[in-house]
C-alpha cells in the first residue's frame, strides 16, 4: 500500500523538486553542475507550455514579421515550405471505409457502390473548391487552393494558423460553406484580460483542457482605421451542439497543455538578424571601397605647404597653374591634365577582402536550414557543391520533414473544411449513402477517409526514379496510387487519361512506345536494322 508522503523528514530538502540551485554537492550530470565556468551563469526559469509562449510571443511574433519583410533568406525559408506543402494545389483522392460503411470489399456489388460514393465525393468537393466564382472564401478573394497558401504560409510564419468555416448563401452558389481566414494576431483575450485556467491566449477552455470557444477581435490591433471595432470581440464555438466544424486552430505543440504555437524563428532570429547585418556591413563596405578609384596626394614638405597657404603676392606655383589654365597642354589633341607643384594620382588598387564572407555565410545558413526543415540548397539556391548521391540524401531527409508538416497540415486545416464541405452535401441530397450504410452524421470518420495529394516530390534523375518506381510495383512493395501521388498525380485519373489516349492513338493508327528499364525504345513500326554480318561468308565445319 502506497500512500502520499507526509512526514517532515520523509524526504531531504536539497533533493525537493526546486530546490536544484541549492544544491552545494556534487552532481551525478555535468548538466546539473554549478562549479563549472560554463554553468554556473546558466539559470534558466522553470517554464511551462503557457508560461514559455503566452507572454512572449506577443515580443516575439512582431520581430518575426520583421525578418520576413527584411531578410531574403527567412523570405526563402517560408517559399519553399509554402512551396513543398501545397506548391499549385492540393487533390483529393477519397477512400471512404468500406467496411465501416457495411460494405464487404470482396463483392462487386458492394465494390462499384463503394466506387460510386468516392466519385461522388470527388466531383463535389471539386464542384465547391474549383468554383472561378469563389465561393468557398468568405471574401470572395481566393481559390481554396489559394487559401490553402495563406494558411500554410503563416504557420510556416507564426506556427500556428487560424479561420473560421462560415455561412454565406448566395443564389449562385452550390455550397453557403465557406472560409474566413483571420490573423492569429485577432486571437486574444477579451479587453485584455489576464490569463486563467478557463481562458488563455483568446482560447476559451473546459474543466478537461480541451478547448471549446475562441474569442477573435473584430478588427487586427495594428488597423487603426478599425479604431470603432478595436474594443470589440466575437466568442467563436470551436464545433457546433452536432459535431460540424466552425473554428480551426491549427498548430502542433511542443509541449503538453499548451495553448498558442511558438514560431519555428524563434531560435533563429538572432542569427538571422546577425548574417542580415553582416551582409549589409560587407556590402557597404564594397560599396565605398568601389566608390573612391583614385586618389590626389601631395609630396610638398609641411613648410612649403604653410607658406602655399599664408596671404602673399602670386608663386611660382600660382603663375604655372594660371599658364596652363590659358594655355593647356595638349598632344595630338590629347588633353594632358596639369597637377599642382608636388601632387601626384594615385589608383586605389587594394581589393576589398570577402573571401572569409562566403564561408561564414554558408555556416550560418546552414543551421538555419537545418531549423526549419529545408536543405541549404534549397535556401540559399547554391546546388555548385552537390552532386547526384548528396543531393538525393538531403532531399530524402527534407522530405521525411515536409510529410509531417503535410500530416499535420490536412488534418488541422484541410480535413475540417472537407468536413464541412461534405456534411452540407449530404444535407442538401448531392450525395447519398450506399443501401444501408449509416448516415454521415453517424460515421463521418467513414465517409471522410482520404488521402489528400500535394506536390510532387522531384527528381535528381528521372530515369533512375521511374526505374525504381516501376521495380518497387513489380516487386509488390508499392503501388500505382502510392508512386502517383508520390508525382503529385491521382493514379485514377492517370488511368482514365491514358485511357482517352489509348484511344485517340488506335483512331489515328498509331501505338505508344513502351520503353524497357535503362534503354531507349525503338518505334514498332519502325523495320528492323538489316545486320552487316548477312553478306560475310560463312564458315563450313570440316
Amino acid at each position: 500500500m502506497f500512500g502520499l508522503v507526509d512526514h517532515d523528514d520523509a524526504m531531504p530538502e536539497s533533493a525537493s523538486v526546486g530546490g536544484g540551485y541549492n544544491r552545494t554537492s556534487p552532481t551525478s550530470f555535468r548538466a546539473a553542475s554549478l562549479d563549472q565556468q560554463e554553468t554556473y551563469a546558466w539559470r534558466p526559469p522553470v517554464t511551462s507550455g503557457d508560461s514559455a509562449s503566452l507572454w512572449e510571443r506577443q515580443v516575439t511574433q512582431p520581430r518575426v514579421d520583421d525578418i520576413v519583410r527584411n531578410d531574403p533568406h527567412a523570405v526563402a525559408g517560408i517559399n519553399r515550405l509554402v512551396d513543398m506543402l501545397v506548391g499549385a494545389g492540393l487533390r483529393l483522392s477519397p477512400t471512404p471505409n468500406a467496411r465501416a460503411l457495411g460494405l464487404d470489399p470482396t463483392n462487386a456489388k458492394d465494390r462499384k457502390a463503394l466506387k460510386a460514393l468516392a466519385a461522388a465525393l470527388k466531383s463535389e468537393f471539386a464542384l465547391f473548391a474549383e468554383d472561378p466564382r469563389r465561393f468557398n472564401d468568405a471574401q470572395r478573394r481566393l481559390s481554396l487552393n489559394g487559401q490553402f497558401r495563406l494558411l500554410a504560409r503563416t504557420m510556416s510564419r507564426r506556427g500556428e494558423a487560424t479561420a473560421f468555416l462560415t455561412w454565406r448563401k448566395d443564389p449562385n452558389a452550390r455550397y453557403a460553406t465557406c472560409l474566413r481566414a483571420i490573423d492569429p494576431d485577432r486571437l486574444s483575450n477579451p479587453m485584455g484580460q489576464p490569463d486563467t485556467v478557463e481562458l488563455r491566449g483568446g482560447i476559451e477552455f473546459d474543466k478537461h483542457g480541451g478547448p471549446v470557444a475562441y474569442h477573435v477581435r473584430n478588427g487586427h490591433p495594428a488597423d487603426y482605421f478599425r479604431y470603432s471595432q478595436l474594443l470589440q470581440w466575437e466568442r467563436i464555438p470551436r464545433v457546433t451542439s452536432w459535431g460540424r466544424p466552425v473554428f480551426i486552430h491549427a498548430f502542433e505543440p511542443d509541449r503538453e497543455d499548451q495553448s498558442r504555437a511558438v514560431t519555428p524563428f524563434a531560435s533563429l532570429m538572432t542569427r538571422l538578424r546577425m548574417i542580415g547585418k553582416f551582409a549589409d556591413t560587407e556590402l557597404a563596405s564594397a560599396t565605398v571601397n568601389a566608390l573612391f578609384s583614385a586618389f590626389v596626394s601631395s609630396n610638398l614638405p609641411p613648410d612649403a605647404v604653410t607658406q602655399a597657404f599664408t596671404p602673399q603676392g602670386m608663386t611660382f606655383a600660382d603663375k604655372r597653374m594660371d599658364y596652363y589654365a590659358k594655355n593647356p597642354a595638349s598632344l595630338n589633341g590629347v588633353r594632358i591634365p596639369t597637377l599642382p607643384v608636388g601632387d601626384e594620382i594615385k589608383m586605389n588598387s587594394s581589393p576589398r577582402q570577402t573571401t572569409a564572407f562566403p564561408a561564414f555565410q554558408t555556416a550560418f545558413l546552414q543551421s538555419i536550414a537545418s531549423a526549419l526543415g529545408v536543405s541549404y540548397e534549397q535556401l540559399s539556391m547554391d546546388w555548385s557543391k552537390v552532386n547526384y548521391s548528396s543531393a538525393r540524401a538531403a532531399l530524402n531527409e527534407v522530405w521525411r520533414h515536409i510529410q509531417t508538416l503535410f500530416a499535420v497540415f490536412t488534418e488541422q486545416v484541410v480535413t475540417p473544411i472537407y468536413y464541412a464541405q461534405v456534411e452540407e452535401a449530404f444535407d442538401r441530397g448531392f450525395i447519398t449513402p450506399p443501401p444501408g450504410a449509416p448516415d454521415f452524421w453517424d460515421a463521418p470518420a467513414a465517409y471522410l477517409s482520404a488521402r489528400w495529394i500535394g506536390p510532387a516530390r522531384g527528381y535528381v534523375d528521372p530515369t533512375k526514379e521511374a526505374e525504381a518506381a516501376g521495380l518497387r510495383m513489380s516487386n509488390l512493395t508499392s503501388t500505382l496510387e502510392k508512386e502517383c501521388a508520390d508525382a503529385g498525380v491521382d493514379w485514377e485519373e492517370n488511368l482514365d487519361q491514358i485511357a482517352i489516349e489509348e484511344e485517340a492513338l488506335k483512331e489515328r493508327g498509331l501505338t505508344r512506345v513502351v520503353a524497357a528499364p535503362g534503354h531507349i525504345a525503338n518505334d514498332p513500326n519502325d523495320a528492323p536494322a538489316p545486320d552487316p554480318r548477312a553478306d560475310e561468308p560463312t564458315s563450313q565445319a570440316a
